[in-house]
């Protein structure tokens, strides 16, 4: 079986999200996939979250001892010789092997060289992942030869399909760069989840005690906010209209509370520093939402909310869930691992 390499035209293009989008969907169909982490540059190796991440969404995962590998800022030629002749002598696991480009803060430039460098010495094909904003086929198209398999363009906005599949894809193909994949936007891949929100607002989680399993509860993601104000419709109609939502509304509303509970809410934002009463704490723990309590007022609490978008992270089983949708939607897997293994 082949050695795929996923490396990224640019910091953030979301070489985390395709890497393990495609082992979710290949181990569904029964494929032994080994997903490896290739290198880090300029911190240490032990706090990459990316690695950390792909063996905890596949525990079993067993990549080879020293991976990833720990690169210098500004490696010279030599250097990267050096690992990669040292990446030659280890021996992969039987089955398809993923591994995910390097990361660190560093120049696009240097980006490919070493990812290049690295998928050379794997005798791996690539697969390059670029955001629609920085999408730039010339930048690639002699970097990785003819390992390349193609491009993923991901994080398509709803305007910029028409440009994406007419003019994008035009412009990979004079560069005879393939395009496998145009992923459109999707709002459960930026968005945070309920321990991110409390964690940003200083929130306590006062019915922590009362969830089966708060870790999970915890790592739900939260897809909108919704404000409990004043409305004319029924609380219900107005709050089923989004799901997987937070809502931040009054300790003292239990109307409000009450209605968000009954349609499909993530979490309670409670503010001005005022509890619940029973009855809510009630139906929480029967609907299994945490309560996340905050001293400020609601307006004040919702401009904190601004910035909640930094917190927001690929390291999700849900977001791997959801990226494996969108690969299967978007791309042709199949013809994919077909043209690794060439």
């Amino acid at each position: 079986m082949p050695t795929i390499y996923i490396a990224g035209a640019s910091s953030g293009a979301g070489t985390t999200a395709v890497t393990t989008g495609i082992a979710t969907l290949l181990a569904k169909k029964g494929v032994a996939v080994t997903l490896i982490k290739a290198g880090h540059v300029g911190s240490s190796t032990n706090l990459d979250a990316d690695a950390a991440f792909h063996n905890t969404l596949f525990p079993t995962n067993a990549p080879p001892v020293g991976w990833p590998v720990a690169i210098e800022h500004d490696a010279n030629a030599t250097v990267l010789d050096g690992i990669a002749r040292n990446l030659k002598e280890v021996a992969l696991p039987a089955g398809l092997t993923l591994v995910e480009g390097v990361s660190g803060n560093i120049s696009d430039s240097e980006r490919h060289t070493i990812d290049a460098t690295l998928a050379e010495a794997l005798d791996a094909r690539v697969i390059l992942v670029s955001s629609y904003a920085a999408a730039s086929p010339a930048q690639v198209a002699q970097v990785f030869g003819n390992r390349l398999i193609g491009t993923i363009v991901n994080s398509v906005p709803d305007h910029g399909k028409h440009v994406a599949e007419t003019v994008l894809v035009a412009a990979f193909l004079a560069q005879d760069i393939q395009v496998l994949g145009l992923l459109p936007e999707n709002r459960r891949m930026l968005a945070p989840t309920v321990a991110d929100v409390a964690e940003h607002l200083g929130a306590d989680v006062i019915n922590r005690n009362g969830l089966t399993s708060p870790d999970t509860q915890l790592r739900e993601l939260v897809e909108h906010f919704m404000l409990g104000g004043l409305f004319l419709d029924k609380g219900a109609y107005v709050f089923g209209r989004r799901e997987n939502k937070a809502v931040i509304v009054r300790g003292d509303r239990p109307d409000l509370q009450m209605a968000a509970l009954d349609t499909s809410t993530v979490c309670l934002i409670l503010t001005n520093n005022k509890p619940p009463v029973q009855y809510i704490t009630h139906h929480a723990q029967l609907r299994q939402v945490p309560m996340l309590a905050v001293s400020a007022p609601t307006m004040e609490t919702m401009e904190k909310l601004h910035s909640i978008g930094d917190r927001a992270s690929v390291h999700s089983a849900h977001k791997s869930q959801c990226f494996a949708e969108l690969l299967e939607t978007h791309c042709d897997l199949e013809s994919l691992t077909a043209l690794a293994a060439i």
